[in-house]
């Protein structure tokens, strides 16, 4: 049911995150909302980042479904399941959709799930001439954290209708990897300790070029916010760096991620994350 993961709205610094936005990520400044966040674009959409002023955090994922028929049934399968489905007619205006439902994951994420989107009638133009894979595939993906992967997989797949690409073992966590188009994941997660936070670990955007990863880490070395060095994943094939965003999670930008193709699709199992790279820059 759910057709991509359409937005992240944030709180930070809005100062660094239009610096950051647009001379590191290329994101396009769209219209400010009229409560006072900047937006940013990454394709047709009216914005696809929303930063709100005030402490660094996350406060919600936008995912959207393709008509009202689906948003009534996402609906009637989260109330039936025991979680929140609240319909926000406020908030819908707020973000620019027709219709929003308000949810809360069991990793304890703010969810939004719209249908109808607006879209800016300006073309899309990065100030550093770049294009990002996006359009029907939504953002990009998130990575979740969370302290009950059995809970996530009822919720995510069970419920909203998200299928299991593969999974990954690493540092005795597995991590769990989850398409809702052919983007090979939209959402993963892995389960933590109830010691470790909950909460986004990371958001991946995705380029066009090698070149564009290449620039994005050079100029993020220079400012001192790349995190990880350049590398492939083993599962989805991406090519990719580390960046730490203006809020405090990271941002992995990348190039060439596997596309899935659900007729074909075997799920897989991996031992490792990355094939090279990917090195931890303290």
């Amino acid at each position: 049911m759910i057709n991509s993961f359409g937005y992240l709205v944030v709180s930070g610094s809005i100062d660094e995150w239009d610096k950051f936005a647009t001379g590191v990520l290329g994101l396009q400044i769209g219209e400010f909302a009229a409560h006072g966040s900047h937006r940013y674009r990454m394709d047709d959409r009216a914005y696809r980042i929303e930063v709100e002023e005030g402490s660094e955090g996350v406060v919600a994922l936008g995912f959207e479904v393709r008509n009202e028929g689906d948003l009534r049934l996402v609906q009637e399968r989260l109330i039936n399941a025991g979680f929140s489905a609240h319909e926000d007619e406020v908030l819908a205006d707020r973000r620019g959709a027709r219709r929003l439902l308000r949810s809360l994951d069991p990793a304890g994420m703010n969810l939004e799930i719209y249908v109808g989107a607006r879209r800016s009638e300006k073309e899309f133009a990065s100030p550093r001439g770049l294009k990002f894979v996006a359009g029907d595939q939504g953002v990009g993906h998130v990575f979740l954290m969370t302290h009950d992967a059995k809970e996530m997989m009822r919720y995510y797949v069970d419920i909203l209708g998200f299928r299991l690409s593969d999974t990954i073992e690493f540092d005795a966590i597995e991590g769990i990897f989850l398409h809702c188009n052919q983007r090979h994941h939209s959402v993963a997660f892995a389960e933590v300790s109830s010691e470790v936070q909950t909460g986004l670990g990371h958001l991946m955007l995705e380029t066009t070029t090698l070149d564009d990863v290449g620039y994005a880490f050079d100029l993020a070395q220079e400012l001192g916010v790349a995190t990880a060095t350049i590398g492939r994943h083993t599962n989805d094939y991406m090519t990719s760096c580390y960046i730490n965003s203006p809020s405090g999670f990271d941002i992995e930008y990348g190039w060439n991620g596997l596309a899935v193709d659900d007729e074909n699709w075997t799920v897989g199992r991996h031992c490792s994350t990355s094939a090279w790279g990917h090195r931890p820059i303290k």
